[in-house]
């Protein structure tokens, strides 16, 4: 079952459930999202309404998932064939921590599947990075 955009937590649920640096991350990235691409996000909850996930989605392709637990958020990014040899050529660009993450992460037929926890704003820019290797925002500030 998925959520509609009404029966979702309130800001406020999903920054207290989050706690402040993790709420403080999904929120501005959510902001992100919601600002550049022109995706529609949809939340299937567990058993708890405010775990769960948040597909942000197009066309029947996924950009991002994010996986949010109490006090904590973890984004997915898939990296196809083509976007992992566009992080190859660009990785110099990226945090440590990312071409640390991209290194461990196997890789599939179809590409890697980066699991990022979101310890702080930094991972922000890497995670934005990231997603111009899959899509470039789509809407102008």
């Amino acid at each position: 079952m998925e959520l509609t955009v009404g029966d979702w937590p309130t800001e406020k649920e999903m920054m207290d459930f989050l706690g402040k640096e993790a709420g403080s991350l999904w929120k501005t990235l959510a902001e992100y999202l919601a600002e550049n691409y022109d995706h529609v996000a949809t939340k299937k909850p567990d058993d708890n309404r405010l775990e769960g996930t948040i597909r942000y989605r197009r066309g029947g392709k996924t950009l991002v998932t994010l996986y949010p637990k109490e006090g904590e958020l973890t984004v997915l990014i898939i990296l196809g064939r083509k976007e992992v040899e566009k992080f190859r050529t660009e990785r110099n660009e990226f945090s440590p921590d990312i071409i640390e993450l991209f290194k461990n992460t196997k890789q599939y037929h179809d590409g890697r599947w980066l699991h990022i926890k979101v310890p702080g704003p930094g991972t922000l820019e890497d995670i934005k990075k990231l997603l111009h290797l899959k899509k470039k925002p789509s809407r102008r500030k």
